[in-house]
């Protein structure tokens, strides 16, 4: 898979993100915070729907109802588009491929999409991450974590771990039916005792029915006689009753015949004291005529003073509007020039506006010329710091990337052919130096055969004389040294050839570490910092004669704000009059408004004096005086109500004396019946008494029933539950036979779950591909080793020409290269050995500078893999960069920096 493109919509921090990716190395680079990461999070979430947050509403960005990812990519010659939107309560997603230059809906909905997103790459959301997702810190830690920790963070990568979770669950679930077995294995022993008390029960529970029947029996023998005694109770209660209501109506009668007397008393007194107050109405009537008029002069009087407080407002307010009037004409000239020089000096003011920011280019453009040289100056130092270090490995000293890349043109053909030459000389000599041991070794063989038979030619079998045999030996024998002889001068030839070898390959080696990219990139940088700084200070030029401008204008703003303040005070005044005026309304208004005053006091002053005439001498005491003839008028009018009940009063008298007439007749009918009566109250209570022993003889015999009955029902419960209990043995007893069953069923899939089971077969069958990948990884990167092993604990042994090495006893750019390969080969072995993309996430994370270099280094030189994103801070690895993404953050919001 190649991704082209993303674009993320209210997604975490980024409002509106989008990027287009293309093969080789592509850094996403920004501070720490900026939002790079959500990048890598949303290609997870297009693709998979996987995230990292506790809900999926946090990926929505706060205070926006609605986000989208929309992702493009390639997969196995096709080209796809996925699109997933999501509100706070609702989600869509759809898939399309690109078909004759347009996309077609392919499928849509979440789990339709993922699904087919899932078997087009053939890996699921969590072998996605494991296989293209490196994260932050991992290569670091296969270089420095333990055996231990770095075989779990692999078993991770494998997703052993969870095969290890698996195994760890399951002992949980086992105990849990361990549990349930124990206890079923207790409710079988608690049974055995049950078929016994089951029979003994049967047995009470007859003799208790032939109980109940007999009391039932004696039960019914004395209901018929209580029944007898209850008609007559009935008869006599009845008789009891009538007596004591007709009683009890005697003593309400009474009662009510007292009340009424009382009653007639209270109201024969009430009627005395209406004709009291009906004399008193009498004498306060004629005093009341004057209350009116003492009331209307009130009145008046206080209208005048209300109307002479408003006469003495507008005088003073016309006294105020003369005064202001005045003020203005003395203060109209300094108003209309403190105006005319307000306006110049805002006019001067957006003069100045135009070249305020100036000052602050300038500020800018220094700074940003100071740390351009900062710049430049660690380029010259990186420039020469690797002159100096590419002369001390070659024994040089040019002065400038020119010589050097002039002499390694010319010295790296010249070595190669050297090394080549070498390596052809020493494998001919090993060559002839195999063929001399092989013709000693034939030699040996007649020499061999020649002492075991001393009188037959080794060759032809024929016999030979001993002169002949020892013609024969001494021939050979000498062939042999001759070959010796020869074979040591070869040796020290090879030696002197293998040991100007590994001079020429130690120089070679030496040449392949010195990075003439770099230092030309160096000195582009430093040259186009020059040409920044040339720019910048042309615009400073610029800049100063706009400075000079600007303080003509201020000197000029400051020169008519000096008039300004001189005259001031003044333009404050006539403001001021200016306002009170509109305040105070118009002059000939208030004008006629006095005159409408003083004819309205006039009029009511000519009022006043004929009142008072009619009021007379109750003038002295105005208020005193209508205070006392409105409380002798409220008194008048209480008096009033209370003898407008007079008739209501006579009425009542009457009625109650009727009453009084109509209970006397009740009283005289109620004795009668109760004469009629003739009740004893001996005889009745004589009967009670008997009914009374008889029902509490039955209530007995029901108790006694009642207790047998309960008796009855709770054995009949018991044998009940014994019989369920019997039935429920047989059920636990299949039960716990199927519960054992599970329980060894249940052993074998933890077994297989276990380090000893799925675990180490799939350590076994990984281990073997990822050392192949690695191996392969760690060969492109030219080191002098011949091969790369892995241990069941993927620790690393490496073999070379000093023999086999430790990861711990190999140069820090080797383990990072080892480091690199490894988690590359994991990658490899978990994408089916078809990678086309990978995401590292800080991969400089936890290293030292010399390693983080190393790792750069690495990076500049892989061509392993079509796509590579990484994710980072460190603005080092842009040197090994095809493409840069800088990300920014302002005010919360993520973006893409335009380039």
């Amino acid at each position: 898979m190649i991704i082209e493109s993303l674009h993320i919509s209210n997604f975490k921090s980024h409002r509106d993100t989008r990027i287009e990716f293309d093969t080789g190395i592509s850094i996403i680079i920004g501070g720490n915070g900026a939002g790079k990461s959500s990048i890598l999070e949303a290609v997870s979430f297009a693709l998979f729907k996987q995230h990292t947050s506790k809900r999926i509403e946090q990926l929505i960005t706060i205070g926006q109802k609605r986000m989208s990812v929309e992702i493009q990519f390639t997969a196995n010659g096709r080209t796809y588009r996925v699109l997933r939107e999501r509100t706070k309560t609702s989600s869509k997603a759809i898939m399309k491929i690109k078909e004759g230059g347009r996309f077609q809906s392919l499928v849509s909905g979440d789990k339709q999409v993922t699904l087919e997103v899932q078997n087009l790459l053939e890996m699921d959301g969590d072998l996605f991450l494991n296989a293209v997702y490196v994260r932050q810190g991992e290569i670091a830690d296969l270089i420095d974590k333990t055996s231990s920790e770095k075989k779990q963070m692999i078993g991770r990568l494998l997703g052993i771990d969870s095969l290890e979770k698996a195994w760890k669950n399951l002992k949980v679930i086992l105990d849990k039916y361990n549990e349930r077995n124990i206890r079923l294995e207790g409710k079988i022993e608690s049974f055995e005792d049950f078929e016994t008390e089951f029979t003994v029960k049967k047995d009470r529970k007859r003799a208790l029915a032939l109980k109940i029947k007999d009391i039932n029996l004696k039960r019914d023998e004395n209901i018929i006689e209580s029944d007898l005694l209850q008609e007559k109770k009935e008869i006599l209660d009845k008789r009891s009753m009538e007596f004591e209501n007709a009683n009890t109506l005697l003593k309400s009668k009474k009662d009510f015949q007292d009340q009424l007397e009382k009653s007639r008393k209270d109201l024969e007194g009430q009627l005395n004291e209406i004709i009291l107050k009906e004399e008193e109405i009498t004498r306060i009537e004629p005093r009341l005529k004057k209350l009116n008029v003492l009331k209307s002069l009130a009145e008046k009087s206080k209208e005048l003073k209300v109307l002479q407080k408003d006469k003495k407002g507008i005088i003073t307010i016309l006294n105020d509007i003369e005064r202001f009037e005045k003020v203005l004409n003395e203060n109209e000239q300094f108003y209309n020039e403190y105006s005319e020089l307000d306006s110049e000096i805002n006019n001067l003011q957006y003069a100045k506006d135009q070249f305020e920011g100036s000052r602050m280019l300038i500020q800018q453009y220094t700074e940003r010329k100071s740390k351009i040289e900062g710049k430049m100056k660690q380029s010259l130092k990186k420039i020469r710091d690797v002159l100096e270090k590419s002369n001390q490995v070659l024994g040089t000293s040019f002065a400038s990337v020119e010589e050097f890349e002039n002499h390694l043109s010319t010295f790296k053909p010249q070595l190669e052919a050297q090394i080549r030459e070498a390596s052809d000389s020493i494998q001919d000599i090993k060559r002839e130096l195999s063929n001399l041991q092989v013709k000693n070794e034939n030699l040996e063989k007649p020499i061999n055969e020649l002492e075991q038979v001393k009188d037959q030619c080794p060759i032809c079998k024929s016999d030979i004389t001993p002169q002949k045999r020892e013609e024969l030996l001494t021939d050979y024998q000498s062939e042999i040294e001759d070959n010796q002889e020869i074979s040591g001068t070869l040796k020290v030839r090879l030696d002197e050839l293998e040991s100007k070898k590994r001079i020429l390959d130690s120089q070679q080696s030496n040449i392949q570490s010195i990075n003439l990219g770099i230092l030309k990139e160096y000195l582009k940088s430093g040259n186009d910092h020059q040409q920044e700084i040339d720019n910048i200070n042309s615009s400073l030029q610029e800049l100063q004669k706009k400075i000079v401008i600007l303080e003509n204008i201020e000197k000029d703003i400051q020169n008519n704000r000096s008039k300004l303040a001189a005259i001031k005070g003044n333009y404050e005044k006539y403001l001021t009059a200016l306002g009170s005026l509109e305040s105070l309304g118009d002059y000939e208004e208030h004008r006629a408004r006095l005159d409408e005053i003083n004819a309205a006091i006039r009029d009511l002053k000519k009022n006043i004096s004929a009142l008072m005439e009619i009021a007379g001498d109750s003038v002295e005491d105005l208020p005193g005086e209508i205070a006392y003839l409105e409380q002798l008028s409220r008194e008048h009018q209480h008096l009033l109500g209370q003898v407008s009940q007079k008739e209501s009063l006579i009425q009542r008298i009457d009625e109650n004396q009727r009453q009084i007439r109509e209970i006397n007749e009740e009283l005289d009918q109620i004795q009668k019946v109760i004469d009629d009566l003739n009740y004893n109250e001996e005889a009745h209570e004589r009967v009670k008494n008997e009914w009374k022993l008889k029902n509490e003889e039955l209530m007995e015999l029901s108790g006694q029933k009642q207790l047998l009955v309960g008796q009855l029902d709770q054995l009949s419960n018991s044998i009940q539950e014994i019989e369920q209990k019997l039935d429920s043995l047989k059920k636990y007893e299949k039960e716990l036979k199927n519960l054992k069953d599970f329980l060894k069923l249940l052993n074998i899939i933890r077994d297989l779950y276990g380090k000893d089971g799925v675990q180490k077969d799939l350590r076994n069958i990984s281990r073997p591909l990822i050392e192949e990948k690695t191996r392969e990884l760690f060969e492109r990167f030219n080191f002098e080793y011949s091969d790369v092993r892995l241990d069941e604990d993927y620790d690393v042994t490496i073999y070379g020409p000093s023999g086999e090495s430790s990861l711990d006893m190999i140069s820090g750019g080797e383990k990072i290269a080892v480091a690199l390969a490894l988690r590359l080969g994991i990658t490899q072995v978990l994408s089916g050995g078809n990678l086309e993309m990978i995401m590292l996430d800080e991969p400089t994370i936890h290293l030292d500078a010399y390693r983080r270099q190393e790792l750069i280094d690495l990076l500049k030189k892989m061509s392993i893999i079509p796509q590579m994103i990484i994710v980072t801070h460190d603005v080092d690895l842009e040197d090994a960069a095809d493409n840069i993404m800088k990300i920014e953050k302002e005010d919360g919001v993520s973006f893409l920096v335009e380039s």
